[in-house]
């Protein structure tokens, strides 16, 4: 029942962010790949990809997993774009960060889910 009201949350969203954009979004999910423990590597478009991290994305705010992009946020579909999507670091407890959104042209909701 949580599933089926977050799915409808998360629909919802990207139908009111299509609506915002004025074109159908096109989601992927991009992993992050490097030391969560650095801001710089967090913050750095060069480690968000399109392959899987091998990582459990909990939406448990300490470390930096995935997010959710629109395909055209992406150089190549594979890597995210940092004039689309341009990444900061939020420091978390125990000397972890994750992603937040520092500027860019996209208008694609940033849309985040980090790890435990």
């Amino acid at each position: 029942m949580i599933l089926g009201g977050a799915m409808i949350i998360g629909f919802s969203a990207f139908k009111g962010a299509e609506a915002y954009a004025g074109k159908k979004l096109d989601p992927v999910t991009i992993y992050f790949h490097g030391d969560e423990t650095s801001s710089s590597q967090v913050s750095s478009a060069f480690r968000w990809t399109t392959t899987p991290n091998g990582e459990s994305c909990n939406d448990v705010d300490l470390m930096a997993c995935s997010q959710v992009v629109d395909q055209t946020d992406l150089i190549s579909s594979s890597r995210l774009d940092s004039t689309k999507i341009q990444l900061g670091a939020t420091p978390t407890s125990g000397g972890n960060f994750i992603p937040s959104k520092a500027g860019g042209s996209s208008s694609t909701p940033f849309s985040p889910t980090n790890r435990g």
